[in-house]
């Protein structure tokens, strides 16, 4: 009996065995049929997709923006005015009684010291005229213990000129005043050079430099 059962599950897997590998065989054998009929469905004609067409692509010009050109504008031409000495006037009319010179030291007698004289002394009578030597604007009109009045105007050419030695102002600081206008008159002596006759005592500065005055005055 025993016996009879192993011959039994020997047939049966004997069995088992045959019908898996007819079951492998029968795969292989769908999958090359299949793969051949493929190939021969390629071959016979089956048409790859056509590329699609290249489309031109015909672009219309853009239209062209109109510009409209700007206006030259010429540039303006500045010219710095320049003050010669034919464009001003002698504030006095008398001689000169000491020259500008910023090197060499004088004695001032009133002050009772040694110094260099940074002015032009003009001489002229107590209560004279004292007029302005070009156009400008007054910018400080003040009365000074050593110089009297003082009025000192910045011209039209830079310059800031200052009248010493003045009796009394005409003129108020903002005023615009002319050359030739008066600007008030002469002391009887300027306290800080009372050796000195009646006269005025004028001072220039020019680009933050003092100037001789007479370079800006005409030639008599």
């Amino acid at each position: 009996m025993k016996r009879a059962f192993l011959r039994m599950k020997a047939w049966m897997m004997d069995y088992a065995y045959l019908v898996t590998l007819g079951a492998v065989v029968a795969v292989i054998a769908g999958s090359a049929l299949y793969t051949q009929q493929v190939k021969r469905q390629n071959d016979a004609g089956v048409q790859a997709a056509a590329h699609a067409p290249e489309i031109e692509l015909s672009a219309s010009p853009l239209p062209m923006a109109t510009v409209t050109p700007l206006p030259t504008i010429v540039p303006l031409s500045v010219r710095p005015v320049l003050m010669t000495a034919a464009s001003s006037v002698w504030p006095v009319e008398g001689e000169i009684l000491r020259r500008f010179d910023a090197q060499a030291v004088v004695w001032w007698e009133s002050l009772g010291c040694w110094r260099v004289h940074l002015g032009l002394d003009i001489a002229g009578d107590a209560g004279q005229a004292v007029t302005c030597c070009a156009d400008g604007k007054v910018k400080s009109s003040t009365w000074d213990e050593l110089w009297g009045w003082r009025v000192m105007i910045e011209q039209t050419d830079g310059r800031q000129v200052t009248y010493c030695g003045l009796e009394s102002s005409v003129v108020s600081i903002g005023e615009s005043v002319t050359r030739g206008q008066t600007i008030g008159t002469l002391l009887a002596h300027i306290p800080c050079e009372s050796e000195l006759p009646a006269h005025l005592h004028l001072q220039v500065i020019n680009q933050g430099a003092m100037q001789d005055p007479e370079a800006m005055l005409p030639e008599r």
